[in-house]
């Protein structure tokens, strides 16, 4: 599926969102794409293919929250596992180190709201999840 804009992400700035633009998958490796960035929160999406997993990471000063559109998988908190599936939340605390990785053949589909920032960066300034698998 190619993925396309409309023309309202391209308002600045936007109010709606048609997550399906922003919704595709790289085989290699779990995909995110930042939606939104303020000051105070980020907004990413991540489609996690069969099989691969998002590795142990933290976010020093935000909360976490994930909220699963589609698929099924476990989320790692800690040392505990949950598995999550469409229509379920996670919230994760600052400093708490989580991972996500996809059990079910269909892709896994997540939305994350970190708040509030600062929030974290790669190297270079680039997107930490680079660093994640």
């Amino acid at each position: 599926m190619e993925m396309m804009e409309t023309r309202i992400i391209k308002e600045k700035p936007p109010v709606v969102y048609d997550l399906d633009d922003y919704r595709h998958g790289l085989r290699n490796r779990p995909n995110d794409t930042q939606i939104t960035i303020t000051p105070h929160h980020k907004v990413d999406l991540w489609t996690i293919q069969a099989g691969q997993t998002v590795s142990p990471h933290m976010h020093e000063n935000s909360e976490c929250i994930v909220i699963v559109l589609a698929g099924r998988g476990n989320y790692m908190r800690g040392d505990q596992s949950r598995e999550i599936a469409k229509e379920m939340m996670a919230v994760t605390p600052p400093g708490q180190a989580h991972s996500f990785r996809n059990t079910n053949a269909e892709p896994l589909v997540l939305v994350t709201i970190e708040g509030p920032g600062p929030f974290d960066t790669g190297p270079s300034g680039s997107s930490p999840a680079e660093s994640f698998y």
